[in-house]
């Protein structure tokens, strides 16, 4: 009877329960869903100055998929349509900004500026700071996007929410900054990763802004 109960136990155990294999598709889902905004992101910011729009449309994609709203590239298309009419001007300021640090940057790299080194991580900070306030942005359109709770935010609404939780929220912020800057280091081993940067950005974008909806008051 013991051989019998050991034979019993070891069978239950190596049988995987149903909430294990739901667990496990959800993250496969997710997974693909990530893949497929980043796809989805890199195509839409083609034109440059729709990259916002993109990041807000991508957002959205993966908020709709982790709270169980209705997904795909149709949806997708037509967030980012909305995103577009909505953020263009923050496209647009974003391209003149990344242009602007872009120069900056390669001004301290010639040694051209006294005190270059100081000018560089000066560029950097910014370059950091700009992208967490443009995705928190996103974030904020996104929202109300995905909730249907009234119309979405316009470009000025979003910068200010954007800004206010960088600020509010500093630990999500540097988390922020890490994931941008690790996309940046993905893209720089493996060009190629471009077509998934956008979905894994806006993946940090939904988990920083669920931890901060998460805390205590």
């Amino acid at each position: 009877m013991a051989a019998g109960s050991g034979r019993e136990r070891r069978g239950r155990a190596k049988r995987p329960t149903s909430g294990g294999e739901t667990k496990t598709g959800a993250a496969l889902g997710l997974f693909a869903e990530v893949v497929l905004a980043g796809v989805l992101v890199a195509l839409g910011s083609l034109l440059l100055v729709t990259a916002v729009p993109s990041l807000a449309a991508g957002v959205a994609h993966v908020r709709r998929q982790v709270t169980g709203h209705d997904i795909g590239v149709a949806r997708f298309a037509r967030d980012w349509w909305a995103a577009v009419r909505a953020l263009w001007p923050l496209g647009l300021a974003a391209v003149a900004v990344a242009l602007l640090l872009a120069l900056d940057w390669q001004l301290a790299r010639t040694d051209v500026l006294p005190g270059a080194s100081v000018v560089a991580v000066v560029v950097a900070v910014a370059a950091a700071a700009v992208v967490v306030v443009l995705a928190r942005a996103a974030g904020a359109w996104s929202e109300p996007a995905v909730s249907g709770d009234g119309p979405g935010l316009t470009a000025r609404e979003a910068l200010a929410a954007g800004a206010r939780r960088t600020q509010d929220d500093l630990t999500g912020s540097v988390l922020l900054a890490v994931a941008a800057g690790l996309c940046v280091v993905f893209v720089w081993m493996l060009p190629p990763l471009v077509l998934v940067v956008g979905g894994l950005l806006a993946l940090a974008v939904v988990g920083v802004e669920t931890r901060r909806g998460g805390r205590p008051a």
